[in-house]
């Protein structure tokens, strides 16, 4: 989410690696289409099984690439102060994507399709910033989607888990998250997309993801954590209410990010 710029050093690493991973997951592959950890392999492991399990929990229907979805995004930093406020609009084409709100005190409309992207910020085109805004306002990336690659992952959690270039161990871990157990599964990327570790967390019974995790170096203990709790719900598709963000090192809290009322094109 839009994270908050009194954490630079844990915050720019985080917001680069995700990205870095969004846009080489790219939009989830037919059902038919081979990717690892796809649903669609005639012999899944327990891991990949219970990711589907989750998708099968969280959107039933298929709905996320295929329909367009609109959703509001608040986010406030570890004191209660509000960093952002946004309305989301994802395209059934993933490539179509929409953000207009405030991010860092200023107005921003943002807009991706197929034939490329547009910004501005406070009325100004982003073509007419100084590289400094540009920079703030994360507009500098020369194919401009930052913003898509960024909420096309975290929003479309879990059924973004699976996406072309994750690596799923192949066995389930039972362990514990936030004083509950969990069923984990241990998911790593192709070395272009940074060669994170990741921790995906799921209710047992049900499936439903309730946190994931991350290391850039797992021995050190460094990343962060996020719970997930709550859902909204529209037209069959259930996403986590909340987002928590912490730091694994201490548990020290970075900031929450909650997701508004969901709407599901028909």
């Amino acid at each position: 989410m839009f994270r908050p710029a009194f954490r630079p050093a844990s915050r720019t690493a985080s917001w680069a690696w995700l990205v870095l991973l969004a846009a080489a997951c790219g939009p989830r592959p037919p059902a038919d289409e081979d990717a690892s950890g796809s649903a669609a392999e005639a012999d899944l492991t327990p891991a990949q099984e219970l990711v589907a399990r989750s998708v099968a929990f969280h959107d039933p229907g298929g709905v996320w690439g295929t329909r367009s979805i609109s959703m509001s995004w608040v986010g406030t930093d570890g004191e209660g102060g509000e960093r952002v406020a946004v309305d989301l609009e994802f395209g059934a084409d993933e490539r179509d994507f929409a953000l207009a709100g405030r991010y860092r005190g200023a107005s921003i409309e943002y807009e991706t399709s197929a034939d490329g992207w547009s910004a501005t910020v406070d009325g100004v085109a982003q073509a007419d910033l100084p590289d400094a805004d540009r920079e703030r306002m994360r507009l500098h990336r020369e194919d401009g989607m930052f913003w898509r690659s960024y909420y096309g992952f975290l929003a479309g959690l879990p059924m973004k888990i699976p996406d072309p270039g994750a690596h799923l161990d192949p066995d389930i871990i039972e362990t514990a998250f936030m004083d509950r157990e969990v069923h984990a599964v241990r998911v790593t990327y192709d070395p272009d997309t940074g060669g994170d570790t990741w921790y995906f967390y799921f209710d047992p019974a049900t499936a439903q993801l309730v946190g994931c995790r991350f290391y850039h170096d797992e021995s050190a203990n460094d990343g962060e954590y996020i719970t997930f709790e709550g859902l909204t719900e529209d037209g069959g598709l259930r996403l986590p209410r909340l987002r928590g963000w912490y730091v694994n090192a201490d548990d020290r809290h970075l900031g929450t990010d909650e997701v508004g009322t969901i709407r599901v094109g028909r």
